[in-house]
């Protein structure tokens, strides 16, 4: 389970690396952020014990993973110098850099380490030699990882709420927690003073801090580009919600006129791919707004929903239009036709002037509109008939009737 963790902590480092080596391949930071992704990714994969126990060159393995741990860490204090535009001591941590990674190199060639199937020994009186080994590793690592968490967190504190603060917040808490990370290689220096050898690979605690660090600062360094890496499944999301929600204004349509239905169907979103909802959507669209050219001849030239077979809840526009709908159907199945044609849509929205009609509007902006109209059509009240009801046609409500041509009731 751990070298599973593991192995998932190096793939998303290792992902990230691409990810911005694709994206940002210019800039001082960019260069040391991939770079660091890199070589933490490859030093997790290589710390595993299967990678360790493979035959031969076990323990220039281990230096060759150490190396990469000191350079990812050496790409932190580098990031912190850039960020901190301490311009003057840009190679100071770069040359610090190569003096831990050639004392450390030292100390473990003077501990004589040797690999077994599930250890590191240390040569009996050596034991010194690689506490140093590792007490180097933890106070390097601590110094870099602190020394970022303060300089982000100033550019986080100045920057604007949005996905770049959020990216920040991500970043600090990265450093943090590599603080505990790094810090952490104590306790192999002091089990190798205690009983001369520390096992092979990564303890749970290590582990888990590495894998949260992987994750946070994976998830920060690449926050700014979160938007629009949803925007897709956010419209996806958004179509199949608006598809739904015109479900009852599209079904009352379609019982009436099943010839709208652009592929002589039920058209539905449902079992199609996320990619598909929104065409759904905006056939489904089409389809009621060829139902309201085919009902224009049957609108009422003043819908008040008395008449109409419902009454009016409220005196939106939506609630208008769904009236006006309602009593259209109603006058096609008894063949009533009101008077001269109107305009298919009562109201083109809150707000709209008298010319409202010929403005023209985007498919957001028409689903909407449409949404609001089928949410008041499902809401409606009908109320009981007080007389004789003519088949097929909509229970009437309280009010003056709809004129009907002689010999219908």
């Amino acid at each position: 389970m751990i070298d599973a963790a593991v192995f998932t902590a190096a793939g998303i480092l290792l992902l990230f690396a691409a990810h911005r080596l694709a994206v940002a391949r210019t800039g001082r930071v960019q260069r040391c952020m991939y770079v660091f992704a890199l070589c933490l990714g490859f030093s997790l994969v290589l710390n595993t014990p299967g990678m360790l126990l493979a035959p031969g060159g076990a323990a220039l393995l281990i230096v060759v993973v150490h190396g990469l741990k000191l350079a990812a860490l050496t790409c932190v204090a580098l990031i912190a110098d850039a960020l901190g535009r301490r311009a003057a001591a840009r190679h100071a941590p770069l040359l610090l850099g190569v003096a831990v990674q050639a004392a450390s190199a030292l100390c473990f060639v003077l501990a004589h380490v040797t690999v077994t199937t599930d250890s590191l020994v240390v040569r009996p009186g050596r034991e010194g030699f690689f506490a140093v080994y590792g007490a180097l590793f933890a106070m390097y690592g601590a110094w870099c990882a602190a020394g970022l968490v303060p300089v982000l967190a100033g550019h986080r504190r100045a920057s604007p709420p949005g996905a770049l603060r959020t990216g920040l917040l991500l970043l600090t808490a990265a450093a943090a927690v590599g603080t505990a990370w790094t810090s952490w290689a104590l306790a192999d220096a002091i089990e190798v003073l205690r009983r001369g050898r520390v096992g092979l690979g990564e303890d749970l605690v290590s582990t888990l801090l590495g894998v949260t660090v992987a994750v946070l600062a994976a998830s920060g360094a690449s926050a700014a580009f979160w938007p629009r890496a949803l925007a897709a499944p956010r419209r996806w999301l958004g179509a199949r919600r608006a598809y739904r929600a015109l479900e009852p204004l599209w079904g009352a349509l379609h019982r009436e006129l099943p010839g709208i239905a652009l592929d002589m169907t039920p058209a539905g979103a449902h079992g199609l791919g996320p990619w598909r909802a929104s065409y759904a959507l905006y056939r489904r669209v089409i389809e009621i707004r060829d139902a309201y050219l085919a009902l224009r001849p049957y609108m009422p030239s003043a819908p008040s929903g008395h008449g109409a077979g419902i009454a009016v809840i409220g005196a939106t526009p939506a609630a208008r239009e769904a009236a006006a709908i309602a009593a259209a159907l109603e006058n096609r199945r008894d063949d009533v036709r009101p008077g001269p044609a109107r305009p298919a849509t009562t109201d083109a929205g809150p707000g709209a002037g008298p010319d409202a009609e010929l403005l023209v509007r985007t498919l957001e902006d028409e689903t909407v509109w449409l949404v609001e109209v089928a949410r008041a059509y499902a809401g409606r009240t009908v109320r009981p008939a007080t007389g004789p009801r003519v088949p097929g046609a909509v229970t009437p409500a309280a009010g003056p009737p709809t004129s009907r041509p002689p010999g219908r009731s």
